[in-house]
């Protein structure tokens, strides 16, 4: 219906009047921004409504915060999450991607001068697994290499010597969840032979994989395979 009636006011030819600008001070936004430093703006990554109490009994049983956090929904499925500290904030940030329902929930900083339909919520942080890799290539450089070609990396998880020894390297990227979910990368060292490099994502929610998005699981497909 908000839609709509976007779509019919364009339309509209307005009075003198209504075409009279409002002016709107810093005294009139400085309450939210205030706020608004401990908020923010979270949506579950499902093709089905979110009852909004389920949502907020949930979140408060996963997260185990200090202090009280409110949840308003400010668009249809859309929600605003206020903390009531700042380090109970960080701790969820630093800690995504969560899930709700098996499906994944974006959170991410608010940006107060936007109005909820111009928020575009799509960015999700994972630890990705990357196997396959000759030992000399498992070093800090390599990651932000290969995790660059996915998202934005965030971090690499190496000790300060800037190799990593283990079964694979980890390393935390900013991905796009709109997207298809990478499986792997073809990787050629010191122009070597290409190899290909596969992908393991940590704490990955409902996901279909012969479509590659996480939006929906295999009932909610609308690609037959």
């Amino acid at each position: 219906m908000a839609e709509e009636l976007e779509v019919l006011w364009k339309k509209l030819s307005f009075t003198e009047e209504e075409e009279d600008d409002v002016k709107l001070g810093s005294d009139s936004t400085k309450a939210a921004m205030e706020r608004g430093k401990f908020c923010a703006v979270l949506k579950v990554l499902t093709q089905r409504s979110v009852s909004m109490e389920a949502l907020r009994k949930n979140l408060r049983m996963m997260w185990k915060l200090k202090k009280e956090m409110l949840l308003s929904e400010v668009e249809e499925d859309l929600f605003l999450v206020e903390f009531r500290d700042e380090k109970d904030k960080k701790k969820v940030m630093d800690m995504s991607p969560w899930s709700y329902d098996k499906q994944l929930v974006i959170i991410q900083d608010l940006d107060a001068e936007l109005t909820p339909k111009e928020m575009e919520l799509k960015w999700s942080p994972f630890w990705v697994q990357m196997f396959n890799l000759p030992l000399k290539s498992r070093t800090r450089e390599t990651g932000y290499e290969i995790g660059s070609k996915v998202g934005e990396v965030l971090e690499v998880d190496v000790p300060d010597s800037g190799v990593q020894w283990g079964k694979c390297l980890r390393v935390r990227i900013r991905i796009d969840v709109s997207k298809r979910l990478m499986r792997g990368k073809r990787v050629s060292i010191e122009d070597g032979e290409s190899r290909w490099v596969n992908f393991k994502y940590e704490r990955l929610p409902n996901f279909y994989y012969n479509c590659g998005l996480l939006s929906h699981g295999l009932k909610d497909c609308k690609k037959q395979f």
